[in-house]
């Protein structure tokens, strides 16, 4: 069969998928997924609230961590400061490894606090990775699969019945703030899902304002529009930039609820370093893409591709296959990664300034990554390398976390959702895909942690398709519902080179593989689960 073909079949085969998985969802109840026989709250002012599971009271952290000092930390109400970027690499941090990019707030929160090396969002999409971020649900439980904004069918807005940690918060005296880059709904915002200030600011990803005109186009142009360039510079100055009005407003909620004298939790949520890179001076020039070597993988392409791969390549690759022209655009992409670094140190000092930062955790994350040339790859989409998958995350905690530590454990982004909860003395709400990392973050030693993440991608639009990935320190394993699984060996192959999906000497890893991935979408009660067991029925030993 021909790759068109394969690639007709896969998109009539996926709308079926989507259109079960819409029926999936239409059946469930509306107070929530009665999964394992318990019912979750219901959002207060539908008209459908009923007494709530949890009891909003302080969590027993001596059992957690067996030690009183433990529950007196978590019994005193901390601050949370929750920065979230969007599509950055985990590797742009200096203290990630990166000896380019210059990071001096990320870098400074690593030697206060603690890096967690192996952090990876559930998804890589933005609107269904924040969703998870709220509700510690996976995409196919919380059901917001697609991008907001995208024209296609799907949910457009959460659930009704869902529970997210500013509810939570705020129902234990909490004041919630929320800045920035929303995309978790059409319809709703932030205001009506427990957070009690929104400050959306200006702008949207791709800055141009009116009268202004682009320079130095990059040569890689949008995927969804090839009259634009995916990077140039914008003649404007610095401070009508409008990452820096995010700042402000973060700095002004800050400063409102140091005056209140209450806790408070507040998420700034930047725009960048998301494509276009239209930037100003002097972010635009500060990185010389002569000075960016190649990754170790730019070379590559797979033996055997499938949709997702295909699609991605077509639609963002570059007019030839020259490093110059990617290094053009990851030059850029550091520029304004170092931009936000300058931000985010504004609002540390804003802390400072306001004495808040001794009782205030400080949590820097991104949605998920950006590929910037692996595997012959710009963007994002129905790929599972870990380009994508593997994010930053750094929180710092004076006087909780040992300032400078590392954990090296396999965590999920969305399980800050539930650590945030514990962190604040709140119980979180039961049957949640996420668990909580405060015992990580405490320096627990008698703590059971999955050596594995489970991490998914649904969405509907055009190039895409389903994926289920179950990832280990030493190997992946990802299965799509299209042509081509894949198995890396990250040991032997830690750039993702070679696909063993069909080696002799792995079908006993693969088997193991299998099985765990099954258990995974077993445990998350995943719709999905018939469809991708026909899938693997081969690779069962």
């Amino acid at each position: 069969m021909g790759s068109e073909s394969v690639q007709t079949t896969a998109l009539r085969l996926w709308t079926i998928r989507v259109n079960e998985f819409q029926a999936h969802v239409s059946t469930l109840p509306i107070a929530g997924f009665n999964r394992g026989g318990r019912r979750r709250t219901t959002r207060p002012g539908t008209g459908m609230e009923e007494t709530p599971f949890y009891a909003n009271k302080q969590v027993d952290c001596q059992s957690a961590l067996q030690t009183k000092e433990t529950e007196e930390l978590c019994m005193a109400r901390p601050n949370i400061l929750f920065i979230l970027t969007d599509q950055q690499r985990f590797d742009t941090l200096g203290a990630n490894g990166n000896e380019i990019c210059r990071t001096p707030s990320t870098d400074r929160l690593a030697l206060e606090g603690m890096n967690f090396t192996h952090a990876f969002t559930p998804t890589s999409l933005c609107s269904p990775a924040r969703a998870s971020l709220l509700t510690g649900l996976y995409s196919h439980n919380h059901t917001m699969t697609n991008l907001t904004n995208a024209p296609v069918s799907g949910v457009s807005d959460l659930p009704d019945h869902l529970v997210t940690y500013a509810m939570l918060l705020g129902d234990v005296g909490y004041r919630t703030g929320y800045v920035g880059k929303w995309h978790t709904g059409k319809n709703k915002s932030p205001l009506n899902w427990g957070f009690d200030d929104y400050r959306p600011g200006d702008g949207w990803h791709e800055w141009l304002p009116e009268g202004a005109r682009l320079e130095n186009e990059s040569a890689i142009r949008l995927g969804y529009n090839r009259d634009k360039p995916m990077a140039a510079r914008v003649s404007l100055p610095l401070k009508e930039y409008p990452e820096l009005s995010r700042t402000d407003d973060a700095i002004a909620m800050i400063a409102d609820y140091d005056a209140d004298d209450i806790p408070f939790c507040l998420q700034l949520n930047y725009f960048g370093p998301h494509y276009p890179h239209y930037l100003p001076e002097p972010y635009y020039s500060m990185y010389n893409p002569g000075r960016i070597p190649p990754w170790d993988n730019f070379e590559t392409r797979p033996a055997e591709t499938h949709f997702g791969y295909r699609w991605l390549r077509d639609r963002w690759c570059a007019p030839t296959d020259e490093w110059s022209h990617y290094a053009e655009i990851m030059a850029i992409y550091y520029g304004q990664v170092t931009l936000l670094e300058h931000e985010i140190a504004r609002v540390l000092e804003a802390l400072d300034r306001f004495h808040s930062d001794r009782n205030t955790i400080v949590i820097f994350a991104s949605d998920h990554g950006e590929m910037g040339g692996g595997n012959g790859l710009l963007q994002k989409g129905a790929v599972a390398y870990d380009e994508l998958y593997r994010v930053p995350l750094i929180i710092r905690w004076p006087g909780r976390i040992n300032a400078g530590t590392v954990c090296n454990q396999m965590v999920n982004l969305f399980d800050l959702m539930p650590t945030i909860l514990e962190a604040c003395g709140v119980d979180a709400p039961a049957n949640l895909d996420a668990r909580s990392i405060l015992p990580l973050m405490l320096g627990a030693t008698r703590v059971e942690w999955p050596d594995e993440v489970f991490c998914e991608y649904l969405a509907c639009q055009a190039g895409d398709m389903a994926l289920k990935m179950l990832r280990t320190k030493t190997h992946k394993l990802a299965i799509n519902l299209s042509d081509t699984d894949e198995l890396f060996d990250l040991k032997a192959d830690p750039s993702e080179t070679t696909n063993r999906i069909n080696d002799p000497e792995y079908r006993l890893i693969r088997g193991k593989l299998v099985h765990r991935l099954k258990a995974q979408m077993e445990r998350t009660d995943d719709p999905m689960l018939d469809q991708f067991l026909e899938r693997m029925g081969a690779y069962f030993v």
